[in-house]
């Protein structure tokens, strides 16, 4: 469907260049930006995908509730280490 509107320069010039560097049309990611946008309107939440992968990695297998105490234990055994290496 056509129509008119009216956007302000700044979201599109963000929009000419998020559609120069995916090199696809303005008319698209304009659809999905809206398409974005209304999701995350209704659901109250963004819709984007993480930056980075995420993956479960499962149960950790140490008791994390003492986390700085095992920190200190495995920097001990690693200057050991290196001391026994004669670094």
């Amino acid at each position: 469907m056509r129509t008119t509107l009216s956007i302000p320069d700044d979201i599109l010039l963000e929009l000419r260049e998020l559609a120069r560097a995916k090199r696809t049309s303005l008319t698209r990611v304009a659809a999905d930006t809206l398409r974005a946008g209304l999701l995350a309107a209704k659901t109250g939440r963004p819709s984007r995908r993480p930056l980075v992968p995420v993956f479960d990695l499962g149960k950790p297998r140490v008791n994390l509730d003492h986390a700085l105490r095992l920190a200190a234990e495995m920097e001990d055994e690693e200057i050991l280490r290196k001391m026994e290496a004669g670094k």
